[in-house]
């Protein structure tokens, strides 16, 4: 009854929000996902959604999803990311090209807003933000940016971009405490941000997998799983030297390792040659990209997510949480927040091979200690994780952002 009448309440409250936002990536990553489920947690309340997806591809993976889930949708140009290493190569021209896209982009999404007639609009990237600020300047509907990475600080041109851009919106909305600390460091204002932890990504509609294609003698063996792209800054090189020496010491271990992306088959192949080196190939399994991944969360001892980059959150460890599946990680970024050490996962002291593989070894050297775990991460999943708590702390910020007076 609780969450009846919590959801009752914000339904007639959020009755007359108007959300108009902007996604440009094509493929559901992390970044995506997150705010794919703020749309979904305020639809639910009873706002209407509308949202600016990149024109390539009719929007990708990320535009399909949008209108399976039933949002509307319109078209954006976006360009690519602004970057020396293009107008290096391209001269002139890159330059031109990308201020023709942030021109047309702003036209595009102010007659969206004249019609649409918005009472908040939601961004989430500086690249985003860029092609579309020219539209925001223009008008006075109030802007919240939900922060899913820290400031662009490796880039003058980007981080230039972003400070303009955190003048202009009313609220941050930060995914992370690292991620705010970070805002706050490079200068917005503490009164400006809320920090609200993703909702781990659902998936409602008949696009599940199913039970995993685990082989049929699963029992005998441990499992171990590993999901997000395929690239370096994830750390798959460390995962794959300390599963090399772990499966030495225990024949029965398994690694299966889901994602994929156009972009990760150069990094790919370096992985799978370090595999056969190592001579691991019956021992890790690619599975390839897996929309709805919460199967395989259930039917592993262990999930484990090694970034070496800094992580603005983790997706994947609340998803392994939900299924009460306990979760190594490095102490990159936001990650150790999202763990509570030895209670329900596993902080590593460092970044490197020989640290995971002794996290792994002190994980699996007790079942009935790794089981309670698993419970302790599940019951974490709901308290601090939980959908009643996404949707609460969403409807403050929308509730407490009001629009702004005509200029």
């Amino acid at each position: 009854m609780k969450t009846e009448t919590l959801n009752t309440s914000h339904e007639l409250e959020f009755r007359g929000v108007r959300v108009i936002a902007a996604l440009n990536g094509l493929e559901l990553f992390g970044h995506e996902r997150g705010n794919i489920e703020a749309f979904k947690a305020l639809r639910s309340m009873g706002a209407v959604v509308r949202i600016g997806v990149n024109e390539r591809d009719d929007g990708g993976e990320v535009g399909q999803h949008l209108r399976d889930l039933g949002f509307e949708v319109f078209s954006i140009p976006f360009g690519p990311q602004w970057s020396w290493q293009w107008l290096k190569k391209l001269g002139p021209k890159f330059a031109i090209d990308q201020f023709q896209l942030v021109m047309k982009s702003s036209r595009i999404f102010t007659k969206e807003i004249k019609a649409f007639h918005p009472t908040h609009i939601h961004i989430g990237s500086t690249l985003v933000y860029s092609f579309l600020c020219l539209a925001l300047r223009k008008c006075s509907v109030p802007v919240i940016w939900r922060m899913g990475d820290c400031p662009p600080t490796d880039s003058r041109f980007n981080y230039g971009i972003w400070k303009l851009g955190m003048r202009r919106i009313q609220r941050v909305v930060a995914i992370s405490h690292f991620v705010e600390t970070s805002a706050i460091t490079c200068g917005v204002s503490s009164e400006k941000i809320s920090q609200i932890y993703n909702l781990a990504p659902s998936t409602e509609l008949s696009v599940s997998t199913g039970t995993p294609p685990i082989d049929s003698d699963a029992s005998s063996y441990t499992s171990i799983l590993y999901v997000g792209a395929i690239s370096h800054q994830k750390g798959l090189s460390y995962l794959i030297k300390a599963f090399g020496s772990l499966v030495k010491e225990n024949p029965n271990l398994r690694l299966w390792i889901l994602g994929g992306s156009q972009w990760d088959s150069d990094f790919h192949r370096v992985l799978n040659e370090e595999i056969v080196r190592l001579e691991i190939e019956q021992f890790v399994h690619f599975k390839g990209y897996v929309l709805d991944t919460s199967p395989w969360y259930s039917s592993v001892a262990l999930h484990i997510a090694p970034s070496i980059c800094n992580e603005a959150l983790g997706n994947v460890v609340m998803e392994a949480k939900r299924a009460g599946t306990p979760s190594i990680v490095f102490p990159s970024g936001g990650l150790p927040e999202m763990i509570r050490h030895r209670i329900d996962g596993y902080v590593c002291e460092d970044k490197t091979a020989d640290n995971l593989a002794a996290a792994v070894r002190w994980m699996l050297s007790d079942r009935d200690r790794l089981n309670v775990m698993g419970v302790n991460a599940c019951e974490d999943s709901e308290t601090r994780f939980g959908p009643d708590r996404f949707s609460r702390e969403w409807a403050a910020v929308y509730r407490n952002t009001t629009t702004l007076k005509q200029k």
